[in-house]
């Protein structure tokens, strides 16, 4: 009888030891992906952050005078601006008007599905592009 309940203790030691690790996986899943959505945001943010100090420079605002007011590094604020450039369109397409303009009825195109998506009830549709 002794043995039995050895067993059975040993047995629930075990289970509770396998129930916190999956516990702590878990914790660490979701800990890891919250990280990488909120880099994924701060990515999105950095872009757009260097299309407007981009924009700013272009209006005849010093560089450096922007740099100060976003409050990065040199480097970082380079970062941005290259990779606001690298994503606008205007840079790239203004040689090909088509191209620019058939890039934009495609947005427009994306907007409207997702606008008779949300009306139809598919809330999804819009969910992803807000993030």
């Amino acid at each position: 009888m002794v043995t039995a309940s050895r067993s059975l203790k040993k047995r629930q030691e075990l289970r509770q030891r396998l129930e916190e690790e999956q516990r702590k996986l878990r914790d660490r899943k979701k800990s890891i992906n919250s990280l990488l959505s909120l880099i994924e945001q701060r990515d999105k943010l950095n872009e757009k952050i260097g299309q407007a100090s981009q924009s700013i420079i272009d209006l005849g605002e010093p560089k450096e005078l922007v740099r100060e007011l976003v409050g990065v590094s040199q480097r970082d604020f380079n970062d941005m601006l290259k990779t606001a450039k690298e994503s606008s369109p205007s840079a790239e397409d203004s040689s090909g008007d088509d191209e620019s303009h058939a890039g934009n009825d495609e947005g427009r195109d994306n907007d409207e599905a997702a606008s008779a998506t949300k009306d139809a009830g598919g809330d999804d549709a819009d969910d992803n592009g807000d993030q």
